[in-house]
């Protein structure tokens, strides 16, 4: 089972005027510290844009009411980032909520507006598209959706890279154990470990996945990676994402 540190403040950055970042300490499995990250995206009119939802303290309210827009979109881009859909549903009820194939059964109280994987993307129009482009890995096993922040080149995702160790989401850097940080090593984009986690254990179609990942690489011209698990990539995304999905080209 997998935990958030309900006591740990969540630590809020701005990137750039457009994008923040919401970051607090994950355990997955209550064994291997990940970190969890929420981000948010301030659209060009203004409406803001909210992914990957991590637990709502008195901090991220506070940090989201500060970015001075109104809260339009409610993401879940993928199957396991969703725990605190609902609580950021009762907040602002009048925010679309967009998930993927599989979430509207895991919560019947939620009317969703959108679902990745199940909506037709070429007459689906969410309303975000002048500013954020997406695309939906349908053979990746968590159903990631990945978004891509046009002005700023940023790539925003869940599960389809990690780039440890987390320092950013944890007070004072994580001070991690050297098993963890053994570990921690081994889960970065240019690592043959990853490489093999986004060939074999994330993908249940080969085909499908090698057609998402070039359109992604050959579409996006990719500056910066913000991942949901481990620091945030600042400059050269494209070449991190290729490492990551090496053994697709």
């Amino acid at each position: 089972m997998s935990s958030t540190h309900q006591s740990v403040v969540t630590q809020i950055r701005k990137l750039d005027s457009a994008i923040s970042t919401f970051s607090r300490p994950f355990t997955r499995s209550g064994v291997l510290p990940i970190g969890i990250r929420m981000t948010s995206v301030k659209l060009a009119n203004n409406d803001i844009v909210l992914i990957s939802p991590t637990p709502l303290d008195q901090a991220t309210e506070d940090g989201i009411k500060s970015l001075g827009g109104t809260v339009k979109y409610l993401i879940c881009p993928n199957v396991v980032h969703h725990l605190s859909i609902e609580d950021y549903k009762r907040k602002w009820p009048d925010a679309k909520v967009i998930g993927v194939k599989g979430l509207p059964q895991k919560h019947k109280s939620i009317s969703f507006d959108g679902v990745m994987g199940v909506d037709d993307p070429k007459t689906t129009v969410y309303g975000f598209e002048n500013d954020l482009a997406y695309r939906h890995f349908g053979a990746s096993r968590n159903q990631d959706t990945a978004y891509f922040h046009k002005s700023t080149k940023t790539l925003i995702q869940a599960d389809l890279i990690f780039n440890m160790p987390p320092t950013e989401q944890y007070p004072g850097g994580g001070n991690f154990g050297f098993l963890t940080r053994v570990v921690h090593g081994f889960l970065k984009p240019e690592t043959a470990t990853h490489k093999f986690f986004t060939k074999y254990a994330m993908s249940s179609d080969s085909r499908q996945m090698t057609e998402d990942v070039k359109f992604v690489a050959d579409s996006w011209k990719i500056e910066r990676i913000v991942p949901a698990h481990g620091n945030i990539i600042e400059h050269g995304g494209d070449k991190a994402f290729r490492q990551a999905y090496a053994w697709y080209f």
